[in-house]
């Protein structure tokens, strides 16, 4: 079986010009695989729009009619000025959605190794009831809905390295305990949203399910690395999830514009080598992985080229 690569020409149609997250940012993944000759190792799947009813496991109503009709009537933000929108913005977020549901049912059913999804725009800071930071529907979010909700998967893990918190990832399960939220991030008090400390640990039936990492700017890859052995290993290895998402941000690279930290591809390697080797062990090897920031296009380019490297390889030597 071959790892699956969710692409398609919609998320590039997310207009945002100028604003960090842009289409270059699918454009050099895509160019840098091409150019490495891994893009030919992986099944290129195109996708599917999400329904209605999906979005709406999670999303209500009036944040679902909100972008569609931004992104119909031709305004340029939705709400706040990190949330630039387009006419095909409703459309991308709705194809970004249903093309993770596809990929969490295949990895899920077997049919693929793996997968990662090259979607836009990105989720994890999606709330139930609005948009924010550059997200409109959680992706991730939804995904484990799905596989708790619909497949019956007991104990799902999410893995957000991201620079930024997931702060909507978190506040849909922070009450439940069937999905383990792990979040490795930049100190709130220094960086977008502002939430995510380590006193933040879920709550009634989900107290424990939620663990927040945070790290002060400038830590380097010894460090970071050194802490997440120390202090997250044992917990993903406890909760003993059967099946593992990543909320793959690269934005703690050393190169990013948006965020403080010092890291470089080797911190991302080890994390991705640590994950894939923790979803053999407990889930049947089913993990997949889902694109949210990263806004150096050599480092985010690079560093998807290392994580995809290991998601496709036999061997993690």
């Amino acid at each position: 079986m071959k790892t699956s690569f969710y692409t398609n020409p919609i998320y590039l149609e997310h207009d945002t010009g100028s604003h960090p997250e842009n289409a270059n940012r699918l454009r050099s993944i895509q160019e840098k695989l091409q150019s490495e000759g891994l893009l030919e190792k992986l099944e290129v799947c195109p996708g599917r729009l999400a329904t209605l009813s999906e979005v709406k496991m999670l999303h209500t109503e009036k944040l679902i009619s909100e972008v569609e009709f931004a992104s119909h009537s031709g305004a340029k933000i939705l709400r706040t000025s990190d949330c630039v929108i387009s006419s095909q913005t409703y459309n991308a977020a709705l194809h970004a959605v249903g093309s993770v549901l596809e990929a969490a049912l295949e990895v899920a059913e077997r049919k693929c190794e793996n997968a990662f999804c090259a979607v836009r725009p990105p989720g994890h800071h999606a709330e139930q009831n609005f948009a924010m930071g550059f997200c409109f529907f959680n992706n991730i979010a939804l995904a484990a809905e799905f596989l708790t909700r619909k497949m019956g998967f007991k104990r799902v893990l999410i893995f957000d390295f991201d620079v930024h918190h997931g702060n909507g990832t978190q506040h849909f399960f922070e009450e439940r305990s069937d999905v383990f939220f792990v979040s490795m991030h930049q100190d709130p008090r220094s960086c977008y949203p502002g939430t995510g400390f380590s006193n933040e640990k879920g709550s009634s039936n989900g107290l424990g399910y939620t663990l927040n990492v945070p790290v002060l700017p400038g830590i380097g890859d010894e460090e970071y690395l050194n802490i997440f052995h120390t202090l997250v290993k044992p917990n993903l290895l406890e909760f003993n999830p059967d099946y593992v998402l990543i909320s793959a941000g690269f934005d703690a690279h050393r190169d990013d514009p948006l965020a403080s930290l010092e890291l470089t591809e080797k911190t991302f390697v080890e994390l991705t080598k640590e994950l894939k080797m923790l979803a053999q062990k407990t889930s049947g090897g089913r993990i997949m992985s889902l694109l949210e920031g990263g806004y150096d296009l050599n480092a985010l380019s690079s560093c998807v080229l290392e994580h995809i490297k290991i998601f496709q390889s036999d061997s993690l030597c």
